[in-house]
């Protein structure tokens, strides 16, 4: 089956909108927990925790078809491993805040497919804006948002840690993973209206004889 730039664009715009739209009805609507302290996949233990599974599905749609897009190796893979971590984690749900020292089975799995999918998604994020650089018809906001991608990343991980084992600086875990999962969304649908060069033409056969 062939895939068109613009379903390939239309599918990376209506996932990663279905994603934006579940992860903010579920921050609006969720009063138990708060989405500054805790991850979004923490709230899929809450009344509303569907809505969390329906922002995931929507992640791994856009990753997919982003992936489907892209023609260079390398990124193309990544962003499969990236669509496919987040599948993983939309089947198996996050345990309840406070468990750091016992996770269950599901919150392991979650966990281990989600941190592959966001350092495979931020590796090929990184690794093909610069092999795009410069390149006709990739849009000039590809590289802030990029860069933004990253800053994002490094936080969320600091912030990772310090609630893990130290517990010294403000609960903003929420705040920085949104930051991320922001940024991947938006970095998706710049990327997605990329304009990819044009195959060469055929080289015929031979060429035809002067008359």
């Amino acid at each position: 089956m062939t895939f068109s730039p613009l379903n390939t664009r239309t599918a990376i715009l209506a996932g990663s909108g279905l994603c934006a739209a579940a992860f903010i009805l579920s921050d609006l609507v969720n009063r138990e927990m708060s989405p500054v302290a805790e991850t979004v996949s923490r709230f899929v233990n809450t009344g509303h925790g569907w809505l969390v599974t329906v922002g995931l599905v929507g992640l791994a749609l856009a990753g997919a078809a982003s992936a489907v897009r892209v023609a260079d190796r390398p990124g193309r893979v990544l962003l499969w491993i990236w669509a496919a971590g987040i599948a993983v984690s939309a089947v198996f749900p996050a345990d309840p805040p406070g468990n750091w020292a016992a996770p269950s089975v599901s919150e392991t799995v979650h966990g281990l497919a989600a941190w592959v999918a966001l350092g495979s998604f931020t590796t090929a994020a990184v690794v093909l804006a610069r092999r795009w650089r410069g390149l006709p018809g990739t849009p000039r906001a590809l590289a802030p948002v990029t860069a933004v991608l990253a800053a994002s990343m490094v936080l969320f991980v600091v912030t990772l840690v310090d609630a893990m084992a130290f517990r010294e600086l403000p609960a903003l875990l929420g705040v920085t993973e949104r930051a991320v999962i922001a940024a991947d969304l938006v970095w998706m649908c710049v990327a997605a209206f990329r304009v990819p060069a044009a195959s060469a033409a055929p080289v015929p056969d031979r060429v035809p004889e002067r008359a």
